[in-house]
C-alpha cells in the first residue's frame, strides 16, 4: 500500500531529490519552449509584410513594425539600435532574433567566424554604452 514519504530513509532522501530534480528540467524545458516560440512570433511578426512588397524595408521601418509594448518598454534599446551601423545592427538582430551563427552569417557577409563575432561583440559593446548614455539622460 501507499507510504507518506517523509525523507527520514536514504530511498526516501534519493525519491526526493529526483523528483525535485524532475521538476526543475521540465520548468526548464517549459521555459524554453516559451521563448522559441515568442522567438518564432516575433520573428513572423517582423517578415509578415515582406512577401508583399518588392522593396527591402529598411531598418526603421522594421523598428516601427515591433509591437508596442517592445517599442515603449526598450526606448533605450531602440535609440541604440539607431545609432549603430547597419551592418552591425543586421549582424546583431539576426543573432539575437533569429538565432544565425556566426558560420552562416559570415558565409552571407563574406566575412570569416572572427570578424562576424568583432562585428557582433563591438554592436553589442556599443549598445550597451548608448543604452547606459540614454537611461542617464532620462533622469
Amino acid at each position: 500500500m501507499w507510504q507518506r514519504n517523509n525523507g527520514q530513509t536514504e530511498a526516501e532522501k534519493l525519491q526526493n531529490r529526483f523528483t525535485a530534480y524532475l521538476l526543475v528540467a521540465v520548468r526548464r524545458q517549459q521555459r524554453d519552449y516559451v521563448i522559441k516560440k515568442n522567438q518564432r512570433i516575433r520573428h513572423e511578426l517582423l517578415m509578415e509584410d515582406d512577401t508583399y512588397q518588392t522593396e527591402r524595408q529598411t531598418e526603421a521601418d522594421i523598428l516601427d513594425e515591433l509591437p508596442l509594448l517592445i517599442q515603449m518598454e526598450n526606448v533605450a534599446l531602440q535609440c541604440a539600435l539607431e545609432q549603430i551601423s547597419e551592418r552591425e545592427r543586421y549582424v546583431f538582430m539576426a543573432r539575437v532574433l533569429d538565432g544565425i551563427s556566426f558560420e552562416e552569417l559570415g558565409a552571407e557577409l563574406g566575412l570569416g567566424y572572427k570578424g562576424v563575432a568583432a562585428v557582433y561583440y563591438r554592436a553589442v559593446s556599443k549598445i550597451r554604452k548608448r543604452m547606459k548614455e540614454v537611461d542617464q539622460n532620462e533622469f
